[in-house]
Parts: structure tokens; C-alpha cells; sequence
């Protein structure tokens, strides 16, 4: 029996670009001919070297659609909606999800139900050749209802919502996005020949499986790095402060041993009194922390984080907690010098309706001390035209109503490209019209964009910084640079040590404002 596979993509629950003609493409690896059964009509497309691509003729909006998919195999695709649909591309604050908006949202999203607005998450394959194409992940469509909004992008729902309010049609959100990612991640070899040589990395990871194979050695080498710090037991310090442990003021950044900075484990420790019975609903918000934490309370672990920027929130059982003193103690690991408790976070501890500040007065110890420094990890996002080769080519054949821009963190060190040797005029400005090019060359569709200026963000151990302040103009200007594009203006939604800003609500109200006038 021969084998049907459709890309990725394409699956129950999908949104579909109404009033467009659209693709339904896979692999076939028996028939000469593979068919498309859609609204009566059939559609077919011949095989060409075990690959097929069907063109179907556009629907007006709607919803509860079916189609079927016939080749070797029969596909059924149920629950098919026609709305618009758009790409979100960029890095983490396009990424970030609904769930970790709840302390500025949490009754927006608790009451959202919105089952026509449509969410893929596209998880890059990575595959740089360029002359080969990169085979999408499978993953499943979700809508914006309880239980499934959760992991939405917060600034998709968000603006979607507000969106759908005055279109009143199905919404698709294909999320593109990862967290880290550079520009030049997102653009081909051709389009980055003007801003400097960035061939090291791709000439490097031309073989398939290659980058992948170079992440998971980096990913076991800071694996093994951790383990280093460890010893047998270490978890029995969680049980109490030791004697000669002393008093620092948290939240703050500590940068010190002796004046150098310290790179390795340690444990941070507070003590609080309950003058009330603690009840099961319990929860603790200890900040933001520089860079993983182990956090436990009276010896009970009630959570971890692996790296520096989510916020620590842990849910966990009362019944560890007792009326009287309890210890909460942080097993933090510093890969880097700096290490501490962010400064504008919230850091508490809550039972039922009591809640209790954790700020102020904590005991210190250093633990272990790094033998060598953490390995530098080269994420894949990073590495010039990965993204591209893997999230946007593949998925070409879509219809887009238009496209989702929120991205310039990774790139506010080196605005003007200095580091590659690129020439005057040839900044990060340049590189944004050329990706808009770009893609709509690869789409030939001719989409609109929107971008997201970048919150105020103050670096909790660099302190402010003017390349930050010359990304953010560069984008505000990005209109005068790229036809059919507008700007949100999102300066004033973030707080200074925040580099995931939660007030992502407001920040898709403003962007439905400018996706209504620019593509409506």
C-alpha cells in the first residue's frame, strides 16, 4: 500500500486566506495523480518526483468546511474555516504565550472564547541548503478557548481578538516565531551578500542534519557543565540556612566574589513567618532570576527553570507549608558572573487569599565555584538563514492577508553590522526592507507588514543602552523604507528590567488599530 503525507501544516481545524486560490500540497510516493474533492468540485495534480501540489479555487468566509484529499491513501481535513490569515514572525515577545500575560490579563483571558480565531505553531527543521527543502513539523491547529488559549502567542490572541470585533470573519495565526532569533535568520545568502560576510555559519551547517547534530552536542556540553556543580546530597541544603551564610537585600543583581564576579552554583535563603493556617492553593512568584534556579520551600522542590527570563511562577501544595517559620531556599546557577534576583518583579508567596512579600533580607551562600566557563551555545535561530530556509520557504505556497513583525532584541548590539564589515548605509533598517522583499518575492504575494517598535528595556547589569534607543528608531521609521508597513508604538509597555513586557493586551489593541488600516 502506498503512503499520502500532507505538509505539515495543513490539518483538521485550519484556517484557510478566504477569496484566494490555495494549495494542497504533500508527497505520494505510488500514483501519478493525486486528487482534491472540495465543495463537489474536484481538483487534481499530476506526481512529480514523489511530489504533488493541488490548486483549489478560493471560498468566501465561513466556517465548518471539509476536504478530502485522495491519493494512495484518503485524507479527510474536518472543521476547514475561511478568514484571514496571517504570519507571526520574530523573536520571543511575538513567541511569548497567553499563559504568561495572566498577572495583566488574567480575566480577559479567563473569559476569552473565541473557537474561529485559529492558531499553528511552525517548530523549525532545520535545513540550510537552500537547494533542498526543509519538511515541515506536523502539529495540530488550536483555537482561542479555554484549555487551548494558554499556549497562544499572547500578541497573536491579543490582537486577533481585537481584530475580529470589527471584521467579524475566522482569523488563522501561523506563529513563526522563535525566541533569540536575529534578522539575518530570517533572510536567504543572496539577500545578506550586502550587510557583510555571514558565510561562516552556512557554509558550516550545508550538510542535512548537521545544525541539528551541533545543538544537541551544545545542549549535552551545558548539560554536563551543570552536572559538574553538582555533588551527592546537595539537596539537604535546601533544609536550612548554614551558619556561615550571610545577609544580602534581594531582588538586586550581584556581580561579586572578592570583585571579580562569581560563575558557578549557590543558595539564596529566606525565612517567613505564617501567622495563619496555610491552605492547598498555594503559589510563589520569585521574580525574575539571573540565570536557572532550583526553588524550594522547607525542602520541598516547588519548581525550576533551566534559563534566565521566565518569570518564576510555582503553583504547589499548602501541605508543605505549616503555620509558624518556613525556609524558602533558591539553589541559583550563575553561567555567567552576574547572577541575582531582578529588580521590578514581583517576589511573593501566597496561600489561598494571604500573601506575603519575600523582598528584603536574604542569606547567601556560594555553593560551588565553575571550573571553566559555561559553553557558549549558538542557538539555531541565530545562524544566518536558518529560519528562512526553514519556517518561511516551506511555507510559500500559503495565502497570507498579511504579516506579523515583532523582533530586534538579538540585533541591538550590533545595529549597523559592524562586527560582519558592513559598509556605511548597510544597518539593520536595510536588512528589514530586504526581508520584506524577500518574502514577498518567496510568497509572490505582495502582503502588507506590521512591526512592533521595541519597549524601553534597561539591561539589569549593562544598564541602558543606545543601540537599543537606534533599533528603536529604525523601526518607528521603517514606513518611509518599506512600502505598505506600519509601526505600533509599544515604547511605554514595558517596564525597565522587563525584556518580556506583559502588557500584551494593550499592545494588540494598538496593533488591530494599524492591521485594520493598513489591510481593511
Amino acid at each position: 500500500m502506498g503512503h499520502t503525507k500532507l505538509s505539515g501544516i495543513l490539518g483538521s481545524g485550519m484556517v484557510i486566506q478566504r477569496n484566494e486560490k490555495f494549495h494542497i500540497w504533500g508527497t505520494e510516493d505510488t500514483l501519478n495523480v493525486v486528487k482534491v474533492v472540495f465543495e463537489n468540485n474536484t481538483y487534481e495534480s499530476e506526481v512529480i518526483d514523489g511530489k504533488f501540489d493541488v490548486v483549489v479555487d478560493g471560498h468566501k468566509e465561513g466556517i465548518g468546511f471539509e476536504i478530502k484529499v485522495i491519493g494512495s491513501e484518503e485524507i479527510t481535513l474536518t472543521d476547514v474555516l475561511f478568514g484571514d490569515v496571517f504570519m507571526l514572525a520574530g523573536q520571543s515577545n511575538m513567541q511569548l504565550p497567553v499563559y504568561r500575560t495572566r498577572d495583566a490579563a488574567g480575566e480577559e483571558i479567563d473569559s476569552a472564547n473565541y473557537p474561529t480565531i485559529r492558531q499553528f505553531t511552525l517548530n523549525p527543521n532545520y535545513r540550510l541548503d537552500e537547494t533542498k527543502e526543509a519538511e515541515l513539523f506536523e502539529e495540530k491547529w488550536f483555537s482561542a478557548v479555554k484549555g487551548e488559549i494558554e499556549l497562544m502567542s499572547a500578541v497573536g490572541f491579543f490582537c486577533a481578538k481585537n481584530l475580529q470585533s470589527k471584521i467579524n470573519v475566522p482569523i488563522g495565526l501561523i506563529l513563526n516565531a522563535q525566541g533569540g532569533s536575529n534578522i539575518e535568520s530570517w533572510m536567504s545568502a543572496k539577500s545578506l551578500e550586502e550587510f557583510g560576510d555571514f558565510t561562516h555559519y552556512i557554509d558550516m551547517f550545508q550538510e542535512d542534519g548537521s545544525l541539528q547534530a551541533y545543538l544537541d552536542e551544545n545542549n549535552k556540553a551545558t548539560a554536563d557543565w551543570r552536572n559538574e556543580l553538582l555533588d551527592e546530597g546537595f539537596e539537604k541544603r535546601a533544609l536550612a540556612i548554614p551558619d556561615d551564610a550571610f545577609e544580602v537585600t534581594l531582588p538586586g543583581i550581584f556581580m561579586d566574589k572578592d570583585g571579580d564576579g562569581f560563575t558557578g552554583s549557590m543558595w539564596l535563603y529566606k525565612k517567613i513567618v505564617l501567622d495563619f493556617e496555610p491552605e492547598e492553593d498555594s503559589f510563589i512568584y520569585v521574580g525574575e532570576l539571573m540565570d536557572s534556579d532550583k526553588t524550594y520551600i522547607n525542602g520541598v522542590m516547588v519548581g525550576n527553570t533551566e534559563y534566565c527570563y521566565p518569570p518564576r511562577k510555582y503553583p504547589f501544595s499548602g501541605s508543605i507549608l505549616k503555620k509558624g517559620e518556613n525556609l524558602i531556599a533558591v539553589r541559583l546557577l550563575v553561567d555567567n558572573k552576574n547572577g541575582g534576583f531582578l529588580l521590578d518583579h514581583p517576589y511573593y508567596l501566597r496561600s489561598g487569599d494571604k500573601k506575603i512579600s519575600i523582598e528584603g533580607t536574604w542569606y547567601k551562600k556560594f555553593e560551588n565555584e565553575a571550573k571553566r566557563d559555561c559553553p557558549k551555545v549558538i542557538m539555531g535561530q541565530t545562524v544566518p538563514t536558518a529560519l528562512y530556509t526553514a519556517s518561511v520557504f516551506p511555507i510559500r505556497k500559503l495565502s497570507l492577508k498579511g504579516a506579523w513583525w515583532y523582533q530586534g532584541e538579538s540585533n541591538a548590539e550590533d545595529p549597523f553590522n559592524k562586527r560582519r564589515g558592513a559598509k556605511e548605509g548597510k544597518a539593520y533598517d536595510l536588512m528589514f526592507k530586504r526581508m520584506v522583499d524577500l518574502w514577498r518575492n518567496t510568497f509572490n504575494q505582495d502582503f502588507p507588514i506590521v512591526a512592533v517598535e521595541m519597549p524601553d528595556y534597561i539591561n539589569p547589569v549593562n544598564g541602558d543602552d543606545e543601540n537599543w534607543h537606534i533599533i528603536q528608531q529604525m523601526q518607528l521609521d521603517a514606513p518611509k523604507m518599506v512600502d505598505k508597513c506600519a509601526v505600533v508604538h509599544a515604547r511605554d509597555l514595558g517596564q525597565p528590567y522587563e525584556l518580556h513586557p506583559q502588557l500584551k493586551s494593550e499592545l494588540g489593541r494598538r496593533m488591530a488599530v494599524e492591521v485594520e488600516k493598513l489591510m481593511y
